[in-house]
């Protein structure tokens, strides 16, 4: 058997990570018809198909997902050898890359955080924001590790990749003391004032929906904001009552400078989910890290 061409697999890397042919050649400076060649060049010494081609990009094959498992291993060392030369280091320290969707609270975040330096020192954490469209498809293309958000999308990429329920927040309505006297009457007197609430689409917004429509109440929509922490600001400066994540609330509520407007759990909850691939982790201490993560952690609400 001919040694594999290491150029070869390094195009197919890239190409899997871009996950189009045409944003791969930008990066690696090839044309679209010398990139295609070099990959089926790939194909044909090892007698497996790696990649389906479609009008919306490439995706790999179950072989190309195994090529994709050796490649990660094979040039993320590489990168870990460079730096670790150019910096003088014994090794590079690993980097875990966290995919956070727009609705999570800082405060979740925190936790996250606090338990990944706790069991990993050495480890580097980067942080992407996003809308779950954008973190699916990082996710789907390796290019995260690890994606924490209150929808499990999980289904929609395969068997490849897992979900697991890390924990759920109650909601709770809040507002500043001087509005919340005017609810004398939960929850039909939440008609009185603006409300400030989540997107339309966000599944806590929908629960609230229908939380308010059994108890036939119209409200008045004051904002609609794809972020707990910016809701809670516009409650603190008395723009309206908001319906939020307990977390995010809970220092302003037991400070005073918002009010709780209900005593009784309303049963309505925020998940959070972390989605990941089924693959180990080629470096050990990422591998502990997620393994941790993903069976072990959960959110303290």
């Amino acid at each position: 058997m001919l040694p594999l061409n290491y150029h070869h697999l390094y195009y197919f890397w890239m190409t899997a990570k871009a996950g189009r042919i045409s944003r791969a050649c930008q990066i690696l400076l090839l044309s679209q018809s010398a990139l295609s060649m070099q990959l089926q060049q790939l194909e044909r010494s090892l007698a497996k198909k790696l990649l389906f081609r479609s009008r919306k990009g490439v995706s790999l094959t179950p072989e190309g997902r195994i090529a994709f498992e050796y490649c990660e291993r094979i040039f993320s060392q590489g990168e870990e050898l460079a730096a670790a030369l150019q910096s003088g280091d014994d090794a590079a320290p690993p980097r875990l890359r966290l995919g956070i969707a727009n609705p999570i609270s800082r405060h979740v975040v925190s936790q996250i955080l606090e338990r990944v330096y706790r069991m990993a020192p050495r480890l580097r954490v980067g942080i992407m924001g996003g809308a779950h469209e954008d973190l699916r498809d990082r996710l789907e293309k390796h290019r995260l590790d690890l994606v924490v958000s209150n929808t499990d999308f999980s289904s929609q990429l395969g068997v490849e990749f897992r979900s697991r329920l890390v924990g759920t927040i109650p909601i709770q309505f809040v507002a500043v003391p001087k509005l919340g006297e005017r609810i004398v009457r939960f929850p039909s007197d939440l008609s009185k004032l603006p409300m400030l609430l989540m997107a339309p689409e966000n599944p806590v917004r929908k629960e609230v929906d229908l939380f308010l429509c059994r108890h036939e109440i119209t409200v008045s929509v004051e904002a609609e904001i794809e972020d707990f922490d910016l809701l809670r600001l516009l409650a603190l400066r008395g723009q309206g009552i908001a319906a939020v994540d307990a977390l995010t609330v809970r220092q302003d509520v037991e400070r005073g400078r918002l009010t709780k407007l209900h005593r009784k759990p309303l049963g309505l909850k925020e998940y959070v989910w972390f989605i990941c691939g089924r693959h180990p982790k080629p470096n050990p201490i990422l591998h502990r890290a997620m393994h941790e993560l993903m069976e072990e952690f959960s959110i303290e609400a």
